[in-house]
């Protein structure tokens, strides 16, 4: 039992704290009679833009209270607990008790019963934000504990333009600085992705990355899913990050051809394990049968990039094509949802598919060996499906373009110039 005096205590030192962020490009919208609830990778940055929320919401903290859950004087709170801290606010804060509260509950999932909390503080008319690991709350858990009295928010590692932002470079994003710089920046995600420790201590990326890698993401899941083949785990980290197209059965094939005993089942539930956590997500095609869309196999990416170059990939097409791949999540795209790669009647491959708005294609560079290929395979996708004018992203220099094929026009893009549409 966490009596009213810690419950004050706790209370008073975080209404007093005041913290550094970067400002997050994440549109919120509170849910009347339902709970926010922002789910992401650990290390994202959800308690840093849960103070944003604070500030936005209650700048002068008067009816509102914070509380970090992983806090040590709160180790074991538990619903009971909860209703004590409530009672130990309106005591702390003289508020009446008709008032209506914000509720921002850090990392809540640590509470035995936090749920029923929650239904209760909505049920009297308050609002609630909180947040969780998406390796311990799930979105679907969510929605289940709070009986569809919660609305989900994806947060991920920072954006290019967030990036760009911390490193005094926003109005890049306007064409008022120069490419190299710009630039810069992108190859610098490119190559290391965008966790905010990452971007802050660059000098400690590399040993940054792999504490999140091995310590964090491994034990996470092992112990979420009491996962019991760390060794089949661990190489399906590699094996995703260095493919670019794959199945289960592909994985399962090179596992057993290198000795690795794991059944083909519990690598499928592996791989859904990596996508509940938000941290790895297999794209699947655009196809009405179920059928084939197994047939078709997923493309696999990740969360950031910094994760893949720590997992030994230096391929700069693979690189970039999954720079892309983040920067649509963050643009609040779901994969498997509104979020597909496609393929073409006559088999070419497309990247990515918005439906009914966009198809992109990455591609490092085009040269004469894949360009027919890759542009051919734009034209024939935009006339199945009838996007107008599909996207050619790339690494050259230049302007965007564009280019007329086949009765279609085809927009050209470097990737800084396609970061700034976005």
């Amino acid at each position: 039992m966490i009596g009213r005096s810690t419950w004050e205590e706790v209370l008073s030192d975080y209404l007093e704290l005041r913290v550094e962020y970067t400002r997050r490009d994440v549109e919120v919208k509170l849910p009347k009679s339902r709970a926010l609830a922002i789910v992401g990778p650990r290390r994202a940055g959800k308690t840093f833009f849960l103070f944003q929320l604070w500030d936005e919401l209650d700048p002068e903290r008067r009816r509102s209270l914070y509380v970090n859950f992983e806090d040590p004087r709160l180790v074991g709170a538990t619903a009971e607990d909860l209703m004590e801290m409530l009672r130990s606010y309106y005591s702390l804060m003289s508020v009446p008790k008709g008032e209506k509260l914000l509720f921002l509950l850090d990392e809540v999932q640590v509470v035995e019963g936090w749920e029923r909390f929650v239904r209760y503080v909505l049920d009297m008319g308050h609002k609630v934000i909180l947040t969780g690991s998406s390796s311990k709350l799930l979105s679907k858990e969510i929605a289940t504990v709070l009986r569809g009295r919660a609305i989900t928010l994806n947060l991920y590692p920072f954006s290019l333009s967030e990036v760009l932002r911390v490193r005094g470079l926003e109005k890049a994003l306007l064409g008022l600085e120069t490419r190299g710089k710009l630039l810069g920046v992108v190859q610098e995600c490119l190559e290391w992705g965008s966790y905010p420790e990452v971007v802050f201590q660059p000098e400690l990326r590399r040993e940054i990355l792999r504490e999140i890698l091995d310590v964090t993401i491994y034990r996470d899941i092992v112990e979420r899913w009491r996962v019991d083949n760390l060794k089949a785990l661990r190489f399906l980290f590699k094996l995703l990050a260095s493919s670019s197209h794959t199945s289960v059965t592909k994985l399962h094939s090179t596992m057993k051809s290198i000795g690795i005993a794991v059944g083909k089942p519990t690598l499928a539930n592996y791989v859904e394990y990596l996508s509940d956590a938000l941290v790895a997500f297999p794209l699947r095609a655009y196809v009405k049968s179920e059928k084939k869309k197994e047939l078709l196999g997923f493309k696999p990416y990740f969360v950031d990039n910094g994760l893949l170059t720590v997992l030994g990939v230096s391929d700069r097409g693979r690189l970039l094509e999954n720079l892309v791949f983040t920067e649509l999540l963050k643009r609040g795209l779901r994969p498997n949802e509104d979020l597909f790669f496609y393929v073409t009647g006559s088999g070419r491959e497309v990247d990515f598919i918005i439906p009914g708005e966009e198809l992109i294609q990455v591609s490092w560079k085009l040269h004469p060996e894949n360009r027919e290929r890759e542009l051919a395979a734009l034209i024939e996708a935009a006339s199945e499906t009838g996007i107008r004018e599909p996207t050619m992203v790339t690494w050259e220099k230049g302007k965007e373009e564009k280019i007329k094929l086949g009765g279609r026009v085809i927009k050209l893009l470097p990737v800084e110039e396609w970061v700034k549409k976005g």
